[in-house]
């Protein structure tokens, strides 16, 4: 176990060692008395990734989405 100290700047951020990520996410869990235990939390792969296509925003996804699904989903809306 390795022991780390950071220290929060004016806006409570701090800087995590590796190997921490950018766009990593935790849970803050109070451990007592002015002690916060991290852990990183998984996050499942994002199912859609959106994009700009010929001036519009599109989703696309690694599977195929065929007309008929389309219309169901689109059926299930009053």
């Amino acid at each position: 176990m390795r022991i780390v100290i950071v220290t929060a700047d004016e806006q409570r951020r701090v800087v995590l060692p590796d190997p921490a990520r950018p766009g990593d996410v935790f849970d803050v869990e109070e451990a007592g008395s002015a002690r916060f235990l991290l852990t990183r939390v998984e996050q499942p792969p994002q199912p859609v990734r959106l994009e700009r296509k010929n001036g519009y925003l599109v989703a696309l996804t690694d599977h195929v989405i065929t007309q008929e699904a389309t219309r169901r989903a689109l059926d299930e809306f009053p």
